[in-house]
């Protein structure tokens, strides 16, 4: 019997599985197509190189910026400096791949193969595969917005509580600043983000009711901000945008079991910032498993930076109000912080 079991290789599974083995204990790690580009900004905040040692040496290509500049839905613009560190943009492919090597190097198990089916079993679990089937002592979620282990466990986040981004991988602006456009009369933001070797820009809103209309306002926006622009790839997501604090008071541990990163719904719902919260988590959830109480990561995520997340989902329907978000961004730039930590 495989004593964990973690579904999904991305910066949360992967990084579990790191932690789990570090303490001794050698996790399967199933994912049939990670480690892969994902329609997102990339962006890394200012600071988390402390919680995160292995990011000061960080050795992919990627970009370091010591400011960032707003610009408000009048169009004013807030150039933001950081009192400490640097905002990073990474390759998903790229550090997605680095934190699975890190891994599976520190003996964890990557089982390359499709996770189809999952039973609840007394006291333990069985995970069917499109090869075979698996007996799992500990069950680890970490299979993003979509997940399937959610889905069979507490439920699926539902449709409100999930954004929509979209958006291209782009030549030409490796050396331009981090950038970030609100957009009037929308939540959501559009944005420009460096990531070494290439940038990505995107537009993401919290309310899946505008998707049709994200295409058009990113194109004109440029258009007239960065014709030179050269599009290598273009892609579309969802991602978890919740808008409701009940869904973050339900279970995502138990006895056996745990969701983390997307699949938890743990992405900030202002901001949409979610590799921080994707590593917290791991880490945590490792911490609970090495303990022997998966349950435990009910209380230990929630203490750690779930107040945050609450805080961001109260106040969400107030910051993208104009007059607000106006304040909101001259206050960012008094306090120098950053809104994507």
């Amino acid at each position: 019997m495989i004593k964990v079991a973690i579904v999904g290789a991305g910066p949360a599974g992967s990084y579990c599985a790191y932690k789990l083995a570090e303490n001794s204990m050698y996790p399967f790690v199933f994912d049939y197509s990670h480690p892969r580009e994902k329609p997102c900004g990339g962006l890394v905040p200012p600071g988390a190189e402390e919680l995160f040692p292995f990011l000061k040496s960080l050795p992919i290509p990627h970009s370091e910026r010591s400011t960032m500049t707003m610009i408000t839905p009048i169009g004013r613009r807030v150039v933001i400096g950081f009192r400490k560190g640097n905002l990073m943009g990474v390759s998903r492919l790229k550090f997605d791949q680095y934190v699975l090597d890190m891994a599976v190097n520190e003996g964890a198990n990557l089982v390359e193969e499709k996770v189809i089916g999952l039973e609840r079993k007394y006291g333990w679990w069985k995970v069917r595969t499109q090869r075979q089937s698996y007996s799992v002592k500990t069950l680890v979620g970490a299979d993003g917005v979509n997940s399937m282990v959610r889905r069979n466990i507490v439920g699926s986040l539902s449709r409100m509580d999930k954004g929509v981004c979209f958006g291209y991988f782009v030549k030409g602006l490796e050396n331009e600043d981090v950038t970030i456009k609100f957009l009037p009369g929308k939540k959501g933001y559009m944005w420009i983000i460096p990531r070494g070797d290439d940038t990505s820009i995107g537009v993401g809103s919290a309310e899946i009711r505008h998707a049709h209309e994200l295409k058009k306002e990113l194109d004109s926006f440029i258009n007239s901000f960065c014709p030179q622009s050269e599009k290598t790839a273009e892609w579309t997501a969802l991602i978890p945008n919740v808008k409701d604090t009940k869904t973050f008071h339900i279970p995502i541990a138990g006895s056996n079991w745990i969701l983390i990163g997307d699949a938890a719904g743990h992405v900030d719902p202002i901001t949409g910032s979610g590799i921080v919260y994707a590593l917290l988590g791991g880490e945590l959830a490792a911490g609970a498993i090495a303990e022997g109480n998966p349950q435990m990561f009910n209380e230990m995520w929630i203490k750690k930076y779930g107040k945050q997340l609450l805080l961001s989902t109260k106040l969400r329907g107030w910051v993208y109000k104009q007059p607000l978000l106006e304040f909101y961004c001259i206050y960012l730039k008094v306090q120098n912080a950053t809104p994507f930590a």
